[in-house]
């Protein structure tokens, strides 16, 4: 391993490109680009896609890149950040109380990141908030 100069230190830069986070590391002699890994939350599937109204009930949401510690919130309809319990990466779940009424609602999955942040709880969040794709789910009357 080489030492780099101390008049040729690499500056770090965070890039946006196709929604895609790239670190790149640049110094005069040679060009490094590391890939981060990709931060969005996606939903496969839940565990059911409707339920009756009046009964509460847990829905689970298998998927990709959920995160623990409230990290990873879900929007229920116009219901935001409701706290959800995380399994692993590919498995949360959610409670949905019976004060919904019958309808069709629209779920995602939000990521909360910040990179600066010394304490990562949901409510703290300054940085990034990443959305997952919209998945349908009914309450039936």
């Amino acid at each position: 391993m080489t030492s780099v100069p101390t008049h040729h230190k690499p500056s770090n830069t965070l890039q946006t490109i196709n929604t895609k986070l790239t670190y790149v590391t640049h110094n005069n002699c040679k060009k490094y680009k590391k890939t981060v890994p990709n931060l969005y939350p996606h939903i496969n599937s839940l565990s059911q896609y409707s339920s009756t109204f009046n009964f509460a009930i847990k829905i689970f949401v298998y998927g990709e890149n959920f995160f623990p510690n409230g990290l990873t919130t879900v929007t229920f309809g116009n219901i935001q950040n409701i706290n959800v319990t995380y399994l692993n990466s590919n498995t949360i779940y959610f409670e949905l109380y019976n004060f919904v009424f019958p309808g069709v609602y629209d779920i995602a999955v939000k990521n909360s990141i910040d990179f600066n942040a010394k304490n990562t709880t949901a409510n703290s969040m300054n940085g990034l908030s990443l959305q997952s794709n919209i998945v349908q789910y009914t309450i039936i009357h």
